[in-house]
């Protein structure tokens, strides 16, 4: 059968070819936060940091596609995820809330965040017998300065007892990109008594300081021993649905073949791996196989 020649096919026919030889790669957009030592942004793509290394690797598994990055705060992050934007996060906690408004691909358990004091405010924390804070008691006291990071969620326990501070506790919530990275140093420098953090994120400023921040110490705090769950969020939209359901593939494959979701050497003190290793372990294990149910309306 004779083609004809080029020069005599239809403009549309051209046109279609033309767009089909040229059309770009699908985008991904992965937003990111400062908050070393988990995220750790360098010229704005993923740097050295935990939840670095695990978006690295889901990007590894997503060849074929154009891989783009924003570095925002949580306020900003999850502002463009409600507004439907077609980005993911990999990083934030599980809470009923975020189940509601995104869809949700679980990574891997972390211990509760504890009460970060600096030694001067120690003796006037209130705390039970067991030595932890009792946090709506401590919330309730003018005379000590608290720190949180706007729209950061801090455990579901935590969560709640926040929500129901008095209008006139003696606590600043900021907002910024880097999920109150400049804290300890408010700490520090009697700008603040208290904050609430993981006790390897002091652990990793006091490696990197010596000695400037040996006066700040973790407090465990009462009623929140359960551990959180990291997660992958995108929008609750058809191309939201799509991509994690994607992710939650390679997330599976991910537990399987790189232990994603195990204790890291780098931040397991003997403590943690008694506490939360064996936990930690059984969560791997059923993150072997995509989550049941993900994507149904």
């Amino acid at each position: 059968m004779r083609i004809a020649s080029p020069r005599l096919w239809p403009l549309a026919v051209v046109l279609a070819l033309a767009a089909a030889c040229c059309r770009a790669q699908p985008v991904m957009i992965w937003a990111l936060q400062d908050f070393a030592p988990v995220s750790m942004p360098v010229d704005g793509k993923p740097g050295e940091g935990s939840t670095d290394a695990i978006l690295k690797a889901i990007v590894r598994e997503l060849p074929g596609i154009e891989h783009r990055y924003v570095v925002a705060s949580a306020a900003r992050i999850y502002a463009l995820l409600d507004a439907g934007e077609p980005l993911c996060y990999v990083g934030g906690l599980r809470t009923p809330e975020r189940e509601q408004r995104y869809w949700v691909s679980d990574l891997q358990l972390v211990p509760p965040l504890q009460l970060i004091a600096h030694r001067r405010a120690l003796k006037q924390l209130p705390r039970d017998s067991a030595g932890r804070v009792r946090l709506p008691e401590l919330l309730a006291r003018p005379g000590l300065r608290g720190l949180l990071v706007r729209e950061r969620s801090y455990g579901v326990a935590l969560d709640a007892q926040l929500a129901k501070r008095p209008a006139e506790a003696t606590v600043e919530v900021l907002g910024g990109t880097n999920m109150g990275g400049n804290f300890f140093e408010m700490l520090r420098l009697d700008r603040a008594d208290y904050t609430i953090d993981y006790d390897f994120m002091l652990l990793h400023r006091q490696r990197q300081d010596g000695r400037k921040y040996e006066d700040l110490l973790p407090v465990p705090i009462q009623g929140n021993d359960a551990m959180n769950v990291v997660s992958t969020f995108c929008p609750r939209t058809a191309w939201g649905r799509e991509a994690i359901l994607r992710i939650d593939a390679v997330v599976a494959g991910l537990a399987r073949t790189a232990g994603l979701g195990l204790p890291e050497s780098r931040w397991t003190t003997p403590e943690v791996e008694r506490l939360y290793g064996p936990a930690m372990r059984a969560f791997n294990l059923t993150r072997r196989v995509p989550t049941p149910g993900l994507g149904a309306p």
